[in-house]
């Protein structure tokens, strides 16, 4: 590390007198900037050598955020491979290729705990060295134990600066070299408000904590996370996708009992399902989650967690402003279509409804193709209505279908499969299930073999919804926000 530390010297001199040193007060408030930065890419990385994180929305999401956080040169100490005893660092790119290809099926954890900091100018700014200890555990090539605990190690971070301002931070290493560290650092731990320095990834893992106690105790929790999106609208975003995957990450980091991936043999009744929404509150972000049997009967109590704003840098927390309104005027004709997404009795008709990225809210990019399937636990009639951002609405297999007595409790695949395009934006699946039969919808056009309804959702949703007075109607719907292709780094 003496080396790479020299051709850093070399370029960024340590020791110089480039404008006035940072006061105390600013350098605290830097050093919440560059624990965000390490915690940000700790999350990041850890949602990308999960092997549990397979929605490639969430994965895309976190690589951006793990190389925004990063300088092109960065360089780790080499400790992924059990026992190596060659070069002490390397480049982030090999570091990487190490990471994701030696732990690829048994995953990769990587925590970090920060408790010191000191800062050396540099041009343009500042060099700061966080000091902690980091923990390391996985299964290089299904073979060897990797368990590094508690090592003390550091990160240098280099900050841009305009005037006492922090524009940029990124992460230029983390080692093992505590050589040069000073006798006068600054405490992380010490602070007046002990929110100052807390960060999403923190907050996260403190909710994964509290989700954990609240599972069954059983052998292997089989956990469906759903998107965990605003005010709980069903409108998909980078942040959501940001919250959900490191939620994801924690609890995989937690517990090996938890198992998200998910496949059509999950049986019904095995399934819990984990359903939440994120708010703004004041200064504070406020995160809720509740969890769900198969049968959507809630477990326990909702389970909270909370973050100051400004400890979220450079996230864009609220979904554009027409998705959610278009997302709020679903909602009510939801509400008003006598949604029932209410808990069923064991003996009640039971709907379930899923596309190849699973139940509750959820996204898809320009190109990607979504299915469609359904489930349910008595033979039923079904009826699915999908609008599309450009407020066509489509129904489903053409006509309305049956469910029937060998089909209970498999899934039904839709034959139609339907590829994002523009225009994007905020869409929604309504799913129907009744024992007895719907009111037909009259106003109808038949286009390129679709089903095109020519009428209001707010009128389809009223007639389907109160097509029998005898038979309970069950009712299913899932979100979904389409976006254009996500532009590379």
């Amino acid at each position: 590390m003496k080396r790479l530390l020299l051709v850093l010297i070399a370029i960024f001199p340590l020791h110089c007198s480039f404008g006035q040193a940072l006061s105390p007060y600013y350098q605290t408030k830097s050093a919440e900037r560059v624990k965000q930065v390490l915690k940000d890419f700790e999350s990041a990385f850890g949602q990308l050598t999960n092997p549990y994180i397979v929605d490639r929305e969430e994965r895309d999401e976190a690589s951006d955020r793990m190389y925004a956080s990063l300088r092109r040169d960065a360089r780790f100490e080499n400790d992924l491979i059990p026992g190596h005893k060659g070069t002490q660092t390397i480049d982030f790119e090999e570091y990487k290729r190490i990471a994701f290809i030696g732990y690829q099926k048994g995953g990769l954890s990587l925590h970090f705990e920060w408790g010191e900091a000191e800062f050396k100018s540099v041009p343009e700014g500042y060099l700061v060295l966080f000091y902690g200890k980091k923990s390391l555990f996985g299964h290089y090539q299904e073979r060897k134990r990797l368990q590094l605990e508690n090592v003390p190690c550091r990160a240098g971070v280099f900050l841009k600066m305009n005037g006492n301002q922090v524009t940029e931070a990124k992460i230029g290493f983390i080692d093992t070299d505590l050589k040069a560290k000073s006798k006068t650092p600054i405490s992380l731990i010490d602070q007046r408000n002990p929110l100052e320095l807390v960060t999403l990834p923190e907050v996260v893992d403190k909710l994964a904590g509290q989700i954990i106690r609240s599972l069954p105790e059983k052998g292997l929790w089989q956990l469906f996370i759903e998107e965990i999106t605003f005010e709980g609208l069903g409108v998909s975003n980078d942040f959501s996708k940001q919250l959900t995957g490191t939620l994801k990450a924690s609890l995989g980091r937690m517990s090996t009992h938890i198992q998200t991936n998910l496949t059509d043999q999950t049986a019904p009744g095995s399934l819990i399902k984990l359903k939440g929404r994120y708010d703004k509150s004041g200064n504070f972000l406020k995160i809720g989650v509740q969890l769900f049997d198969a049968l959507d009967h809630a477990s326990g109590f909702v389970l909270s967690s909370e973050i100051l704003l400004t400890n979220i840098p450079n996230a864009k927390i609220e979904p554009a402003g027409h998705l959610l309104q278009d997302a709020t005027q679903v909602q009510a004709i939801a509400a008003a279509g006598n949604d029932d997404q209410s808990a069923a009795k064991d003996d009640e008709l039971f709907l379930e409804v899923s596309t190849d990225k699973g139940y509750g809210p959820q996204s898809y990019r320009e190109g990607d193709i979504m299915t469609l399937k359904v489930r349910a636990n008595k033979p039923c009639t079904v009826r699915m209505i999908y609008q599309d951002a450009a407020k066509n609405i489509v129904q489903l297999r053409n006509s309305d279908f049956m469910i029937t007595g060998d089909a209970v409790g498999k899934w039904v695949y839709m034959p139609e499969q339907f590829e994002c395009a523009a225009p994007f934006g905020f869409e929604i699946l309504f799913a129907y299930a009744t024992e007895g039969k719907f009111k037909p919808i009259e106003k109808t056009r038949s286009q390129n073999g679709f089903t095109f309804i020519l009428d209001d959702l707010n009128n389809v949703a009223a007639l389907t919804a109160g097509s029998t007075e005898r038979e309970k109607i069950v009712q299913r719907t899932i979100p979904i926000t389409t976006q254009p292709r996500r532009k590379k780094l």
